[in-house]
């Protein structure tokens, strides 16, 4: 009988690993199975229902299930872009007529943005780890100053509420390229399947890229007269 204790006791000793929450956030979420239903950042109707306006009355901010840094007072002066004039100009294309685009390359975790064949902007990002980040051609279909996105799972430890998320792009359903104060871990997947971006090089993004959000004004919709930029992921 004692040979067969080390066969019962193995198992018991997995089973009390996999119980343990850290454990199930990096093994299991790295193999797929994380349970946690989250697709994006927000929901298709969150942003269709958006004035892009600030949240005066929020306070706090929680990532992970842990309350992280919320830069409130930074955030509502808004991140002064530190963009040359070329990459200032508004639009879908720029001074000389060039097409503009987004690239964004999930194997390298960096954001391009492109003036026909010249990059004005890279960066690194931080895609998908929590749900793929979608692949393939899309418009921003949307902008918002600022969005709160809210989601995860407080039992698997993924629980997010996120304020006033500044710059946001909006390319596909609730996906988004946006700035993110949470975390400072660009170059590697943090997300639920948006893009996030360094707080700065968001700003100037958004500035960049169409539709262009007239002054005074938190939220705007693609249209034709006012298309949006395109971003290809791969």
């Amino acid at each position: 009988m004692h040979r067969l204790l080390p066969l019962l006791i193995i198992p018991l000793i997995l089973i009390t690993v996999l119980a343990y929450l850290p454990f199930k956030r990096v093994v299991f979420y790295e193999l797929g199975i994380s349970g946690d239903t989250t697709t994006s950042c927000c929901t298709e109707a969150d942003v269709l229902s958006s004035k892009g306006n600030f949240d005066e009355d929020a306070s706090l901010a929680f990532f992970n299930g842990q309350e992280v840094d919320y830069p409130k007072t930074s955030l509502a002066q808004g991140y002064l872009a530190d963009a040359d004039s070329e990459t200032k100009v508004l639009g879908t294309t720029n001074a000389a007529g060039e097409t503009k685009w987004i690239e964004v390359s999930l194997e390298q975790q960096k954001l391009r943005a492109w003036e026909g064949n010249k990059i004005v902007m890279e960066f690194p990002i931080s895609s998908g780890r929590w749900y793929p980040t979608p692949k393939g051609d899309f418009n921003i279909y949307a902008k918002t100053r600022y969005q709160r996105m809210k989601g995860g799972s407080k039992e698997l430890g993924t629980y997010y509420d996120l304020p006033n998320v500044p710059n946001n792009m909006f390319f596909y359903k609730g996906f988004a390229i946006h700035g993110a104060y949470w975390h400072n871990n660009f170059g590697h997947p943090m997300s639920h399947g948006c893009v996030n971006a360094p707080l700065a090089q968001a700003t100037q993004l958004f500035e960049w890229a169409g539709p262009n959000l007239p002054a005074g004004q938190n939220y705007i919709r693609a249209s034709a007269s006012n298309p949006g930029t395109r971003v290809f992921i791969h």
